[in-house]
């Protein structure tokens, strides 16, 4: 039987909980969905889940990335390409292929992209965000501050600044870094499941209660209709036709701040999916032209944690 949708994540790499979510979906419903995913390392957990679906493909700055990645959409069907890390809805974004890319159009990719630009674009439309500046622009504000690379993702080389001493510090050991004023938290990522036509299918805020190696590893499901508000006005100027996650702090004054768009799903969204949110009927649903017959109710309250777990195979 052929599947009605055919989709392609990319960089499965970790993302077993997200890549068996789809599965079970698929399994669910056969003839509904067929699962592929991209991975630069074929030990990868996720490619042990997928087995024969896992493609492998050169790294994002390969010059035969493309090719490859144009092949994969020709060969195989592929209705629909969900990104699941940073770089490859930046080089996805300008990529030819027959399947479309479930995440933001060239110039907003480039927008999230970089943290600069970030904070430029929720400025520009009133969005409250976190005062930034340009190590070279940055006035005589106080301490402490939070710094950051523009073009970082995962958390990586990002460091709290007590002092002058500091900040001279890491303005040369950080790459390209930008600061911002520090919040006090706490942080809240929001999960919003957008669909084909830019529609909003549903929300989830999660508040990060500890995080390693910058993923979530335990996290709350909370409601804040304050968040919810800015968040609806980020996707309202950004038009996205794919999952966004979009990250925040309270302030001092316990007002909140929008600190980062990812136009993707987050590593925390198997939180979103136990409160009750089915990503893959939702997405499946959308990108085959159903229409949706009924609201998605969310576990307010619902706690999770995370530990390792071990797959096993022989290569």
């Amino acid at each position: 039987m052929t599947p009605a949708l055919t989709v392609l994540f990319t960089s499965v790499g970790r993302r077993v909980e997200l890549i068996r979510h789809f599965l079970d979906h698929a399994s669910a419903n056969p003839g509904d969905l067929r699962v592929l995913g991209t991975e630069i390392d074929r030990f990868s957990p996720a490619a042990q889940l997928l087995g024969d679906a896992a493609l492998g493909v050169p790294r994002t700055e390969d010059p035969s990335y493309d090719r490859v990645i144009a092949d994969i959409c020709s060969e195989n069907n592929v209705d629909v390409i969900f990104p699941l890390i940073d770089p490859d809805i930046l080089r996805l974004g300008t990529t030819e292929t027959s399947a479309p890319l479930a995440s933001v159009d060239p110039e907003s990719a480039r927008m999230v992209s970089d943290k600069w630009l970030t904070y430029r674009w929720l400025v520009d439309r009133d969005i409250p965000t976190a005062i930034s500046w340009l190590p070279s622009e940055l006035v005589d504000t106080g301490y402490p501050l939070f710094m950051k690379p523009r073009r970082g993702s995962g958390g990586i080389d990002a460091f709290k600044i007590h002092s002058t001493v500091e900040l001279d510090f890491f303005t040369t050991y950080i790459d390209d870094p930008i600061v911002q004023e520090l919040l006090e938290g706490p942080e809240i990522t929001v999960d919003v499941i957008v669909g084909a036509r830019s529609e909003i299918l549903a929300m989830v805020q999660r508040q990060r209660l500890a995080v390693r190696g910058g993923e979530v590893s335990r996290g709350a499901v909370v409601e804040d209709p304050a968040v919810s508000a800015l968040v609806y006005q980020v996707i309202e100027g950004l038009k996205p036709t794919g999952p966004v996650t979009v990250q925040g702090m309270y302030a001092r004054d316990k007002s909140f701040r929008i600190t980062e768009i990812n136009a993707r799903m987050g590593g925390g969204i198997p939180l979103a999916v136990a409160a009750g949110v089915p990503v893959a009927r939702l997405l499946t649903d959308s990108w085959l032209g159903r229409e949706r017959t009924e609201e998605t109710a969310i576990d307010v309250g619902l706690h999770m944690v995370r530990f390792d777990e071990s797959l096993f195979y022989k290569p």
